[in-house]
């Protein structure tokens, strides 16, 4: 190095880092057709036996429609049992072979009975018409075994307003932290 030359840094991103190790996935919903009557649902989900923390990194929930959406997203101790399995599921570390299989699950579906589960709401969003809102959470959402974030979509009108939920989180070992 040169004399009183101040030395190169580098910033590495908590996530980079859990995606190069190949901990780090991306997931979305299929296309949620909420009402003003029919309040579907969006899920990340931690099996009970996952020997898993899943950290949740980044949400996104796209409004497709004319029309607001409402959505409230709550944390879980019990899950609705109306559940599709999302597949649209992939490790954001394209380079891995045989490619890593997540422990957490992305979960979706309708006409949610708000009394046939366990939540506490924790956020409220008004989605605007064709456009998306995002939060980074940078892994200060954990989400244990046996729990999940629920993202509830709640149309202002009676037809559909067609909606998809993203996420991305890394995954831990439950004793690691």
């Amino acid at each position: 190095m040169y004399p009183g030359v101040p030395a190169p840094v580098v910033d590495y991103p908590l996530p980079l880092s859990k995606s190069l190790q190949g901990k780090y996935f991306i997931g979305e919903t299929d296309q949620l057709l909420p009402t003003d009557n029919n309040r579907t649902w969006a899920g990340l989900i931690n099996p009970l036996d996952s020997g898993v923390h899943l950290y949740v990194d980044i949400y996104v929930i796209s409004n497709l429609s004319a029309d607001p959406l409402v959505s409230q997203i709550c944390f879980c101790q019990s899950l609705p049992t109306n559940a599709k399995l999302s597949h649209e599921i992939s490790n954001s570390n394209l380079t891995f072979r045989p490619q890593p299989v997540p422990r957490g699950q992305v979960q979706f579906g309708e006409a949610l009975d708000t009394a046939a589960f366990t939540a506490v709401p924790v956020s409220t969003r008004v989605v605007s018409p064709y456009s998306s809102t995002a939060s980074e959470k940078r892994g200060h959402w954990i989400i244990g075994p046996g729990t999940a974030i629920l993202f509830t979509l709640t149309g202002t009108f009676e037809y559909p307003n067609p909606a998809v939920v993203s996420l991305g989180w890394w995954e831990e070992s439950a004793g690691q932290y």
